[in-house]
């Protein structure tokens, strides 16, 4: 399951993974995640993403979202992993790695946000 809110106040999208992700779960997400964004200015904006323990039908359908995030041009985006699960279980190539951690800052909670 994927949930979003856009937060005006904080000037903030928050993204919240967990569960059971299928491929009809990931195209219903974009569809949603289009239509509630159009209109803010990425770059103004913070992309905050708390994924808890879950698991993709189709690892491409993950891989498409967060293409989907990269490609709107954010201020920050950020991954909150405290326990280093997702940075754990990720296998990127040497390149998206560099890419990633270029992009991503990953902290262990949501306080150190600023």
């Amino acid at each position: 399951m994927i949930n979003m809110r856009v937060s005006n106040t904080d000037k903030a999208v928050y993204i919240d993974v967990s569960g059971y992700i299928s491929s009809n779960d990931a195209k219903k997400f974009i569809n949603e995640y289009k239509q509630n964004v159009k209109g803010i200015k990425f770059n103004q904006y913070k992309l905050i993403v708390t994924p808890s323990i879950f698991e993709c039908e189709n690892i491409e359908d993950l891989r498409s979202v967060c293409m989907t995030f990269f490609k709107n041009g954010y201020k920050r985006m950020y991954l909150i992993d405290p326990e280093n699960y997702i940075m754990g279980n990720m296998n990127l190539g040497k390149i998206e790695q560099k890419l990633f951690n270029k992009a991503v800052k990953v902290v262990p909670s949501i306080n150190q946000i600023k």
